[in-house]
């Protein structure tokens, strides 16, 4: 399975999703290569982190690619059972290559107006994905939502959605939680953490995702 994670928005937490799917997918057990293939390459320096900081922890396998990756992707599909793609905040070569290529798209957006001011334009990119790809799954995934039980973010972020159904949501969000970040240098996810809640939702988000295999 090929599972991009993208948007066309930067710092929506694409590479906190990304590593923190590779952690929980290799607990499980299945054989995961992540590829890095946005320039500021957070994820490809997460998996370095890994291997310094944290080697008694399962190795993750991560290469960084630039272009065209169709062929890459496709031959990494018949070795591993999960290809998770990490590409850059814009369009892209590697982003369009990669949707193109993937079975999954996870679009992470942040609940705020201004960071879906994007929508519009990636919702017709998703129509010139499927022109190519028809078996395209593709789900919305909000990221650092407020965990303020008073804020209504997250709640108004989902009405605007509502007039985009070409990107349904996943029922898992992920909040602003410290966890997150405080995992990244250490090379882990949160699933090898101690945040509770934080190891909740990537475990849940993660079966949400293979449920679409």
């Amino acid at each position: 399975m090929i599972i991009t994670i993208g948007s066309l928005k930067g710092g929506v937490g694409k590479s906190t999703a990304t590593v923190n799917a590779a952690a929980e997918l290799t607990r499980l057990g299945y054989k995961t290569i992540v590829v890095d293939a946005d320039p500021i390459g957070t994820t490809a320096n997460w998996i370095g982190d890994r291997e310094k900081q944290s080697p008694d922890h399962a190795a993750i396998i991560g290469i960084q690619k630039k272009g065209n990756l169709r062929s890459t992707l496709q031959e990494l599909d018949t070795n591993y059972d999960v290809v998770l793609v990490d590409v850059g905040g814009y369009d892209s070569q590697e982003m369009r290559t990669a949707a193109t290529s993937s079975d999954l798209l996870v679009v992470p957006m942040k609940p705020s107006p201004v960071d879906l001011d994007t929508l519009p334009q990636f919702v017709d990119l998703l129509g010139a994905f499927r022109d190519f790809n028809p078996e395209l799954l593709v789900r919305g995934l909000f990221t650092q939502a407020p965990t303020h039980s008073m804020s209504k973010k997250l709640d108004d972020a989902k009405d605007i959605l509502g007039d985009y159904p070409e990107l349904p949501l996943f029922d898992t969000t992920m909040y602003q939680r410290s966890a997150y970040m405080d995992v990244m240098p250490l090379g882990r996810g949160v699933v090898e953490w101690n945040d509770s809640k934080a190891k909740a939702e990537t475990q849940v988000l993660v079966q949400e995702m293979m449920s679409l295999a």
